[in-house]
C-alpha cells in the first residue's frame, strides 16, 4: 500500500530480515570539529546512545542516536507490523502499517520508535542502491544547499556576547535560551540588536514558560526578535492568538503525527518545527512540511532530524531552514565515518548530503563491534 504521498519504485522495496539495536559510546569530537565561536564551550564527555538498525541480512540501515527507551521498543513494534520475516517491505507505506498494529503507536515515545525504525529502512534502502536517501524520491536534487539558522544552548552566560558576534558573521538568525532576556544579559541583547538589527534572534522557551511570562521578557526587544519558540506548553499550542507576541510563534517539535497539525491551525502557529523522529518518520514529515505549506507557514524542522530535513530541501520541499545545534549536532553524527560538513560559509547554508544513506556509513569500530 502506498503512502499517498511518496512513491519508491519496487527496485527499491526491502526484504527485511531482522531489527537490530547497538548500544555505543566514543569518544566526544574535538573542539576544533566546531565552529569557532563556540569551541570553548564544547562537551568533552564521551557520546553515548542507542542505534537502531534495519537489515536485509547483509546489508545493514542505521537511525540514531536514541535513547535507550525509544530502542528498546523497536524489536516488537517491528514484530506486530511484520509477524513473519523476512518480508519485502515498501519504505513508503513501513511507519504507516506498524502505527497500525500497536494500540497507540502513533503518539509519545512508541511514535518515536517507529520514527527510528522507518529512518533505518529508508538508511538501509539508499545503501542497497548506493545512493543518498534524496535519490530515492527524485532524480535529481534541486539544490545544493540549504539554509540553516544555529542554536546557541549551552554557550557560558560570560561569553555570550561574543558568540553573538561570532555567530552572525555566519548565520543569518541563532537561537537562544531564554537566559539571554534575564536582567544579567538582556543589556548584552539589546546591545547586539543594536549593533546587527532585527530579526538576527529567536528565543526557545520549551513551552514551560507561562505565556504572560514570555510576553514580559519579550517586551524590552518589541518586535525585533526574529520569533519566540515554544512560548505554550505542546498540549496548549491551540490556545494561541494570531500575533499576540509582535513576532513570529514558532511551535511543533512535539508534533507526533498528523492529528497534532490541527493544534498548530488553531494557534495561528507562523513557523513549523517537525521533527522526523518524533513525528513517525521521513513520511510523516513530508506530510507536516506540505501541511504547512497549505496553512500558508513556514517550515523548519527541529534539529533532531536535521538529516531527513536535508534531503527534503534538496527535493525541493518547502522548507524554509533547517536547525544546526553548535554544540550538539556534532556529537548527534558521532557514530558516522564521515560526520556530514555543517559549513561555515557567510550564508551558514548546509550541503546536501550525497553519500549513501543518510550520511554515509557507521565509523568502522562500530561496525566491528
Amino acid at each position: 500500500m502506498s503512502s499517498g504521498l511518496v512513491s519508491v519504485d519496487a527496485r527499491h522495496w526491502v526484504p527485511v530480515v531482522r531489527a537490530g539495536l547497538r548500544e555505543f559510546t566514543v569518544a566526544a569530537p574535538a573542539p576544533a570539529a566546531h565552529h569557532a565561536a563556540v569551541r570553548p564551550d564544547v562537551r568533552t564527555d564521551p557520546v553515548h546512545g542507542w542505534l537502531v538498525g534495519m537489515s536485509d541480512g547483509r546489508t545493514w540501515g542505521w537511525w540514531g542516536p536514541v535513547d535507550g527507551a525509544v530502542a528498546g521498543q523497536a524489536p516488537d513494534l517491528l514484530s506486530a507490523g511484520f509477524p513473519d520475516l523476512p518480508a519485502q517491505v515498501d519504505p513508503a507505506s513501513f511507519a504507516r502499517r506498524l502505527r497500525r498494529s500497536t494500540r497507540h503507536a502513533h503518539t509519545g515515545i512508541l511514535a518515536v520508535s517507529i520514527g527510528s525504525l522507518e529512518l533505518a529502512l529508508w538508511d538501509l534502502a539508499a545503501k542497497r542502491a548506493g545512493l543518498p536517501v534524496w535519490a530515492l524520491l527524485a532524480p535529481r536534487a534541486v539544490r545544493d544547499r540549504v539554509p540553516a539558522y544555529a542554536t546557541c544552548f549551552g554557550a557560558q552566560a560570560d561569553r555570550v556576547a561574543s558568540v553573538m558576534d561570532e555567530v552572525a558573521g555566519t548565520f543569518p538568525v541563532q537561537k537562544w535560551d531564554p537566559q539571554i532576556l534575564g536582567p544579567d544579559l538582556i543589556q548584552v541583547t539589546m546591545d547586539f540588536v543594536f549593533r546587527r538589527g532585527p530579526r538576527r534572534l529567536a528565543v526557545d522557551f520549551r513551552g514551560t514558560w507561562d505565556p504572560n511570562r514570555v510576553r514580559e521578557a519579550c517586551r524590552p526587544l518589541a518586535d525585533t526578535l526574529a520569533w519566540v519558540e515554544e512560548p505554550y506548553h505542546p498540549d496548549e499550542v491551540d490556545k494561541a492568538r494570531a500575533g499576540e507576541f509582535g513576532v513570529a510563534h514558532a511551535a511543533g517539535e512535539h508534533c507526533y503525527g498528523m492529528a497534532d497539525t490541527a493544534q498548530l491551525r488553531a494557534g495561528h502557529v507562523d513557523i513549523w518545527q517537525p521533527d522526523a523522529v518524533f513525528c513517525g518518520g521521513l513520511v510523516n514529515l513530508i506530510s507536516l512540511v506540505r501541511s504547512a505549506a497549505q496553512a500558508g507557514a513556514h517550515c523548519a524542522p527541529h534539529g533532531g532530524g536535521l538529516l531527513p530535513a536535508l534531503h527534503l530541501a534538496a527535493i525541493g520541499e518547502r522548507i524554509t531552514a533547517v536547525e544546526l545545534h553548535l554544540l550538539l549536532e556534532l556529537r548527534r553524527c558521532a557514530h558516522l565515518a564521515e560526520p556530514p560538513v555543517l559549513g561555515e560559509d557567510d550564508t551558514g547554508a548546509l550541503p546536501v548530503p550525497t553519500a549513501p544513506g543518510w550520511s554515509g556509513d557507521l565509523r568502522t569500530d562500530l561496525i566491528d563491534a
